[in-house]
């Protein structure tokens, strides 16, 4: 027999997965009739967006210039019943378009945490971590969260937040209190020695939150090709050292170049192996150190691999909470912090030296 409490729990748990499931399917829905398309330099932006719609049917959603391409981009919504295909074939033939591409979705690589002590356990860094933490705490290495909202007024996050900018909304500067930001930056730049809550790894790291992703329901975070293009340039333009993408999705072209540019100019970027075979971005892009939790993937990466602890870390949550919480975002965050303490103390580091680092800090086998 079910105990009414019991019964209750149980159908609250399943109401709040069929919520989970009916706003992915319909941020899903919302993007299967976009396309993004990059123009070609050269040309009044402007008017030939204009006459891009009014060429192909397309609704403008929105237009945005990519820096770092020197190009502007451009989102639409396809009118009436039109093949998104053949629409994106003829728009790539076009001599005004330097790219189009489908929108795609990509997700936040973790799970939110159950009840508050579900799952409590002593957290534990490796012994190399916290030896290293000793001589350094990021400071001068500045890093670009690209991740959902944040709660700024966590005790343990008060001022620790360079910038916090948003993508998604219409203001750029309100951000709001979501799980899966506030997670994630809490693990890398939590104050240290507040005698309140977490020690960051990196807690005098220049983090800024860029939120590119959004919550439509608690801990399920989706982002857009649109909005990470937009975050992903910031991120070039204030020439972060680290960027971290808590996330996986599907490849992506346009995004794939802004991370090839970033790595190009010196950025280092931690990518989250997707826990589902189609979320190849970022982990395809060879520039990309692959990060994994504690247990083996199998999913085959081009570039640098890493394995960290991503289960059961305490960290930061809305409503100045703590909480537990497991996945590849989470060990990416973790990567991203230590790295960051590396580059404080060697600051000449690149991408193929801190993954060997790094590697040897968490006992990885080295790559065959």
């Amino acid at each position: 027999m079910i105990r009414s409490g019991a019964l209750r729990r149980s159908l609250a748990g399943l109401a709040a997965l069929l919520a989970c499931a009916a706003a992915v399917a319909q941020a899903r829905n919302a993007v299967d009739d976009q396309v993004m398309v990059l123009l070609r330099d050269g040309a009044d932006s402007a008017v030939t967006s204009a006459a891009l719609a009014r060429d192909y049917d397309l609704r403008p959603l929105g237009q945005q210039h990519i820096a770092a391409l020197e190009s502007d981009s451009v989102l639409y919504a396809l009118r009436g019943r039109q093949d998104r295909a053949r629409v994106l074939a003829r728009l790539a033939a076009d001599s005004r378009v330097e790219s189009a591409q489908a929108v795609h979705l990509h997700h936040v690589a973790g799970m939110p945490p159950k009840d508050p002590y579900f799952d409590l356990q002593v957290r534990t860094r490796p012994g190399g971590v916290s030896t290293l933490a000793t001589r350094g705490s990021g400071r001068n290495v500045r890093i670009a969260v690209i991740d959902t909202g944040i709660d700024s007024d966590h005790p343990d996050l008060l001022g620790q937040v360079v910038e916090a900018r948003n993508f998604v909304g219409a203001d750029s500067h309100v951000i709001p209190a979501e799980f899966h930001g506030t997670a994630v930056t809490g693990l890398i730049v939590a104050h240290a020695g507040n005698g309140v809550g977490i020690h960051g790894l990196a807690p005098n790291a220049s983090v800024h939150l860029l939120r590119a992703c959004w919550e439509p329901s608690y801990g399920d975070g989706i982002c857009s090709s649109y909005t990470l293009a937009q975050a992903l340039d910031y991120a070039i333009e204030i020439r972060a050292r680290i960027i971290n993408l808590s996330l996986a999705g599907p490849d992506d072209p346009l995004l794939t170049r802004l991370v090839e540019r970033a790595a190009e100019l010196g950025a280092v970027v931690f990518g989250a192996i997707g826990e589902e075979p189609e979320q190849t971005f970022p982990t395809s892009i060879p520039q990309v150190i692959a990060v994994e939790q504690a247990r083996q993937s199998g999913v085959d990466v081009p570039g640098e691999r890493l394995t960290v602890p991503g289960l059961q870390l305490l960290t930061t949550v809305p409503g100045g909470r703590y909480d537990f919480v497991s996945g590849p975002s989470f060990a990416t965050a973790h990567a991203s912090g230590v790295a960051a303490i590396m580059l404080e103390l060697e600051p000449r580091l690149g991408p193929h030296e801190l993954a060997a680092w790094l590697r040897r800090l968490h006992e990885n086998p080295e790559p065959r």
